[in-house]
């Protein structure tokens, strides 16, 4: 199979005009940490890359040869945030599939900002997420939910995060953060099933609470729920376990299970 790479190392290379993701976000994206010369989590993103695509049709490319294209990026020696994106391509009339299919990888690095460890302050959004199963979970480069939300949260001198609800009420996520909170004792987070980023640090800090024996749920939450927690968080996998110290005026400490995760997961870098 044959892949269009698109690089920003390489300022002679554009980006088609027929280009799918521009078009139509006919693809799916992976934001990455890279530090000390290496991505920490490449292999839980690729995995993640590899399952995403497969959901949407789109071939994804090797590991190995995804690898090679990365190598530049780490050869740099700088901590930065690598973008990932993978598209159907180029090409196809109207939304007719493109033939033959030649699926284009994108990579781009932007500076990157130690933020391991700031509490966060946010607000529950007024824009709401739609209820898709056959896009729940997915990175896919159809983000305008997010842009408006930010939009929104660019207008508010008290918060620097927001919290986003389906159609039906229920607590997804925040903005670029996967959501935990304990409740009764139970560390709690939403299922996507409908909606929402399934983040790659959301499932390693699932799978660590659960190796733990720790008691877990995820279920449809309401606002109520999370505003009775005793503590909350949020994660990602290039800013780490965040906690959210305040959700409109409702004030969190930074209790023991974010504490517990913070040294689990947040090395961090210069």
């Amino acid at each position: 199979m044959r892949f269009s790479l698109i690089s920003d190392l390489d300022p002679d290379q554009s980006i088609d005009r027929a280009e799918r993701g521009l078009h139509y976000g006919d693809g799916i994206f992976e934001t990455m940490l890279l530090r000390d010369g290496e991505i920490p989590l490449w292999a839980q993103h690729y995995q993640r890359l590899q399952q995403s695509a497969a959901r949407l049709g789109i071939p994804c490319p090797e590991q190995d040869w995804l690898q090679a294209q990365l190598e530049p990026y780490l050869e740099l020696q700088q901590n930065l945030v690598i973008k990932l994106i993978l598209t159907r391509g180029n090409g196809g009339r109207g939304l007719v599939l493109p033939e033959p299919l030649v699926p284009s990888v994108i990579l781009i690095k932007y500076p990157y900002k130690n933020i391991f460890k700031q509490s966060v302050r946010a607000y529950f959004s007024e824009i709401t997420l739609p209820k898709n199963p056959k896009l729940a979970g997915l990175k896919h480069l159809n983000r305008l939910d997010y842009v408006l939300a930010t939009q929104a949260l660019n207008q508010q001198q008290d918060f620097d995060e927001a919290l986003l609800l389906n159609a039906d009420g229920y607590v997804v996520e925040s903005i670029v953060h996967n959501v935990f909170f304990v409740l009764n004792q139970v560390i709690c987070t939403p299922d996507l099933k409908h909606c929402g980023v399934d983040g790659v640090m959301r499932q390693l800090v699932l799978k660590s609470l659960m190796e733990r024996g720790k008691t877990v749920k995820i279920g449809d939450f309401r606002q109520q729920d999370i505003l009775a927690a005793s503590e909350c968080f949020l994660c990602n996998s290039v800013q780490g376990i965040r906690p959210m110290t305040r959700l409109d005026q409702q004030e969190y400490p930074i209790g023991p299970v974010t504490e517990e995760l913070q040294t689990l997961f947040n090395a961090t870098p210069d």
